[in-house]
């Protein structure tokens, strides 16, 4: 299989992805129950995990950067579930089976509005040595810092283990709480847990989700669809970005 994984290498390098990585599928197995690289399907072998960087001037608007940051993911998004389709395909031409964790949606909504990605990116990304889980929860890169956008792959093709470029990821770094610090509604706590609930509801905004978590009465699953439908990509609005824009390592 390292023929794949040369070819994948070769294919992100002209599709402009400056980071990726990949690992053995075992490797996530500990993750919740339906949430796991053999929840997707049987025979699972590897895992890939790639990130692109939203510019740092993104970040530095000031009180523009949430507007800015909106339309930055919204096109990095539609770019990297692209780029996942065409490597399953150069995956499943080699007779193996692929499928690829889109960089945003589909998730799952359980309760109030906690949202559960199909497969953990930022667990994924650091399986795949692309960086370690941040003090914020989101995957901290040695030369992106925090603002790394992730999609992943989880295949039947028994990949070589690798990291592009190699380096020594270490996270952040020990002493800075900078983003716990200055999280406007608290939802990190000194050791890195994030309150998601408390996150998604002060930072995300579309009009129709907004209205059915004020409602309160509704199913989990209703909302999970509707969101999908009328609220993802151009439809909906990050209010807040504070703690990767206030990271010093961006």
């Amino acid at each position: 299989m390292k023929e794949i994984a040369e070819e994948l290498t070769g294919f992100f390098t002209q599709n402009n992805i400056p980071v990726f990585g990949i690992a053995k599928a075992a490797s996530l197995e500990n993750e919740p129950s339906g949430y796991r690289p053999s929840d997707m399907f049987d025979s699972t072998k590897s895992i890939l995990c790639l990130g692109i960087p939203v510019p740092k001037g993104i970040f530095k608007c000031q009180e523009k950067s949430g507007w800015m940051y909106w339309r930055a993911a919204s096109i990095y998004y539609r770019n990297i579930d692209a780029v996942l389709m065409q490597a399953c395909s150069i995956i499943e031409e080699k007779g193996e089976v692929a499928v690829p964790v889109y960089g945003c949606f589909p998730y799952d909504i359980k309760g109030k509005g906690d949202f559960w990605g199909y497969l953990s990116l930022v667990r994924l990304g650091e399986a795949a040595g692309i960086g370690k889980v941040g003090k914020n929860g989101l995957l901290f890169h040695s030369q992106y810092g925090p603002r790394l956008l992730l999609g992943g792959i989880v295949t039947t093709a028994s990949l070589p283990e690798m990291a592009w470029p190699e380096k020594d990821e270490e996270g952040c770094p020990v002493d800075c709480f900078v983003c716990q610090e200055q999280c406007p509604v608290k939802a990190i706590d000194k050791k890195g847990k994030v309150n998601r609930v408390a996150c998604i509801k002060y930072s995300m905004r579309s009009p129709i989700f907004s209205n059915l978590m004020k409602a309160g009465n509704f199913r989990s699953e209703d909302v999970q669809m509707i969101n999908h439908v009328t609220a993802v990509d151009d439809h909906s609005m990050y209010q807040c970005i504070q703690c990767v824009s206030v990271c010093p390592y961006l």
